[in-house]
């Protein structure tokens, strides 16, 4: 390994840098991925329970176990319960949203690498083959054609290096992404769901003041 890098020249710096940092960015989004791991239809159940016994305690103390986006989202939904349901959605919509951004944190660097990868190994192997031929210009008599050979397929080594950086590179950054846009949609049901729920409360809980200042009057 150590010779590759060697005969690859100093572009082989930077590529093993793209390597090592892709490694890294793909398993922090992996782990927090897990680490934030859910079930968002057990939340809901055990919400929903605690407002239909009308219970905000109990409900709170259910978001509190809770982890990770739908943490959030719940927390940020009964905080702002009894407030007007455009008011609601707009405050758990803003929850989402910064949720979101912490999902796809770090992606870019992904993205770039799987295209910056490529480019730096043709780079390398364009300056390997310039190399090679100001060798040949100035001792066309010495060199032969077996290592003409040998220092164009050394200049190739930081193509393919970049191609087999590149390549499980796409790979974890279309994983990871997928996992992220699972995990987007799931948000955005509980984050409705969690809103209707909260509006009906309020709706019956307004309905029920009234009936009995009609019964009153």
């Amino acid at each position: 390994m150590v010779d590759v890098l060697i005969k690859g020249g100093p572009v082989m710096i930077p590529l093993l840098l793209c390597s090592v940092l892709a490694l890294a960015v793909a398993f922090e989004r992996i782990l927090y991925m897990l680490r934030t791991s859910q079930d968002p239809e057990r939340a809901l159940r055990l919400i929903s329970v605690a407002i239909d016994r009308d219970r905000m305690a109990e409900a709170v103390a259910a978001v509190q176990q809770l982890r990770g986006q739908i943490g959030a989202l719940a927390t940020a939904a009964l905080t702002n319960s009894n407030r007007p349901r455009a008011e609601l959605e707009a405050e758990v919509k803003a929850v989402g949203e910064r949720e979101a951004f912490l999902l796809e944190s770090h992606l870019p660097v992904l993205d770039m690498i799987v295209t910056v990868a490529p480019l730096l190994g043709l780079l390398g192997t364009v300056l390997g083959l310039i190399k090679n031929f100001q060798i040949l210009a100035q001792t066309p008599q010495v060199l032969e054609a077996g290592a003409l050979s040998a220092g164009i397929a050394e200049a190739l080594i930081t193509t393919a290096a970049g191609l087999i950086i590149a390549v499980p590179a796409f790979i974890l950054h279309v994983y990871i992404t997928g996992l992220i846009d699972k995990r987007l949609v799931e948000m955005s049901e509980f984050g409705s769901s969690l809103v209707n729920l909260l509006s009906e409360r309020v709706s019956e809980g307004e309905l029920s003041q009234k009936q009995p200042q009609k019964a009153s009057s």
